[in-house]
C-alpha cells in the first residue's frame, strides 16, 4: 500500500535442505555462513514471506551449494535499511521495495543493473516503466496494484460504468443525515484524486513520468478534470474534505452506509472477513470519455544490491522469482496481481483490479514527487471545499517547480 511505514522485525530465517532455522550470521553480503554461496533476501512478512520461502526451496533444488537466507524487512523500509546496511557489508543480496523508491536507490548507487535486455518482454507496460530508471533496467517486477471501484452487491447489483451513473444512483440512495452516501473515498488524498487531473489527456511529469518540467499540474486538461471533481461534492458527497478521510470512508462502506468505495486490493481480505457481498470493477468513465478513469499503479519490485558479492546468483534468484510459473504460484499464495502479459488470473475480485491496471500509470519516481504529494493533498482538499481551482493549482505547481 502506498506511503505505508511499518516496523522492521529482525528475525532471520535460513532455508536449507527443506528445513527452516534461526540464524545470527554476520559478515559481508554474500559471504556469510558456509563455504557455499549464501543469498540474503529481504521481504515483508506473512504471505510475501511464504512465497520467498517456497521459492528458495525450489531454487536450491537446482542450485546445489547455494543457501537462501530470509530476513523480515518490510518493503517500505528496505530502501532506508540498504542505505545503511549495504555499505556496512551486512545488507541483503536481494530485497523488495515499491517502485517509487527506484530513483533514490539508483541515485545512491545501491542497486545493480539488470543487463538482460529481453527480461521485460513478457511484462505489462506499467511494470516495464516501473522497473526502468534512466533508460536502464534495475527492478524485477513481482506484483502490481492500483485502486478501483468496490461496490456492495446487496445495495447495487450492477456497478456503474460512468460518473453519470454514479450521480444518478446517488439521487436515489444518499441521506446525509445518517452519513449514507453512494460513493466514498478520501477526497483530499492526492493518490486517489489523480484520477481527476490525470484522466483528461496529460500525464503527471510528462509521457514517461520523468520530466520535472512537464508536471502538468495546472494544465488546461487537469483543470477540466478538477472542475468536474469540485462539482461532485454537491451531487454525491457533501462532506468537508477534512472529514472524508480514509478511515471514515472505510467505516461507511463496512457499515453498509456507502454502496461504493474507491480503494485498493489491500482492503479485499478485510471486506471478505466482514462478510460483505462485494465486487470490484474499473473506475467510472468521465463524461465524454470511452474508457475508465486513470489511476496510479504501484509495482512491487525485487532489486539486487550493488553491494552483493554474489551478484550473478542473486540476479538469477531475482529473475527466478518473476518467471511465469513462479508468479502464478505467488498469486496463489499472496493474491497480488502478477504483472505479466502471459498470466490470466481466475479470481473475480483480483480480475477487477487487473482490469483497472490497464488504465493505470505507475507513480512517477522522480524526486519532485515528495513535493507533489504534499502540495496536491492541500490543493485537492481546498478545491473540494470550494476554493478557486486556478489559484490552488498554480500554488501547487509553484511548490513542485521549486522542489529539488
Amino acid at each position: 500500500m502506498k506511503k505505508t511505514v511499518c516496523a522492521i522485525a529482525a528475525l532471520t530465517m535460513i532455508v536449507s535442505s527443506g528445513l527452516v532455522a534461526q540464524s545470527r550470521t554476520k559478515g559481508r553480503s554474500g559471504s556469510r555462513g558456509s563455504s557455499g554461496k549464501t543469498i540474503k533476501v529481504w521481504e515483508s512478512d506473512d504471505s510475501a514471506k511464504t512465497y520467498i520461502m517456497w521459492a528458495a526451496k525450489e531454487f536450491m533444488k537446482t542450485h546445489k551449494g547455494v543457501r537462501i537466507e530470509y530476513e523480515h524487512v518490510e518493503s517500505t523500509d528496505a530502501r532506508a535499511k540498504i542505505e545503511l546496511d549495504g555499505p556496512a557489508g551486512v545488507g541483503a543480496d536481494v530485497f523488495v521495495a515499491p517502485h517509487d523508491h527506484i530513483s533514490a536507490l539508483v541515485a545512491g548507487g545501491h542497486v545493480a543493473e539488470n543487463t538482460d535486455s529481453a527480461y521485460l518482454n513478457d511484462f505489462i507496460d506499467a511494470a516495464k516503466t516501473a522497473a526502468v530508471f534512466g533508460g536502464k533496467t534495475y527492478g524485477y517486477p513481482l506484483g502490481i496494484e492500483t485502486y478501483a471501484l468496490f461496490y456492495n452487491k446487496d445495495l447495487m447489483p450492477e456497478a456503474p460504468k460512468t460518473w453519470d451513473d454514479v450521480i444518478a444512483f446517488a439521487k436515489t440512495f444518499n441521506d446525509s443525515s445518517i452519513n449514507k452516501y453512494a460513493l466514498v473515498w478520501p477526497v483530499g488524498d492526492s493518490y486517489y484524486d489523480y484520477m481527476f487531473s490525470g484522466s483528461f489527456g496529460k500525464r503527471l511529469f510528462g509521457p514517461n513520468g520523468d520530466d520535472r518540467h512537464q508536471h502538468n499540474i495546472n494544465s488546461k486538461e487537469a483543470i477540466e478534470g478538477l472542475k468536474f471533481f469540485q462539482g461532485l461534492r454537491s451531487q454525491i458527497l457533501d462532506v468537508p474534505s477534512a472529514d472524508m478521510t480514509g478511515d471514515f470512508a472505510n467505516s461507511c462502506f463496512t457499515q453498509g452506509k456507502a454502496a461504493m468505495i474507491i480503494t485498493g486490493p489491500w482492503k479485499t481480505e478485510e471486506f471478505k472477513k466482514l462478510g460483505i457481498n462485494f465486487g470490484i470493477t474499473t473506475l467510472p468513465a468521465f463524461p465524454g470519455k470511452t474508457q475508465p478513469a486513470t489511476s496510479f499503479s504501484g509495482v512491487r519490485l525485487a532489486f539486487v544490491s550493488e553491494y552483493s558479492e554474489n551478484k550473478e546468483i542473486a540476479q538469477e534468484f531475482a529473475a527466478f522469482l518473476t518467471t511465469k510459473a513462479n508468479l502464478e504460484k505467488r498469486f496463489e499464495i499472496t493474491k497480488q496481481i502478477p504483472p505479466r502479459n502471459d498470466i490470466t488470473t481466475n479470481d473475480p475480485l483480483s480480475n477487477g483490479i487487473l482490469e483497472q491496471t490497464k488504465y493505470a500509470v505507475p507513480m512517477p519516481t522522480i524526486p519532485q514527487m515528495t513535493a507533489y504529494w504534499n502540495a496536491m493533498g492541500s490543493c485537492y482538499g481546498g478545491i473540494w471545499d470550494g476554493e478557486d481551482i486556478i489559484t490552488d493549482v498554480n500554488s501547487a505547481a509553484a511548490v513542485v517547480d521549486a522542489a529539488k
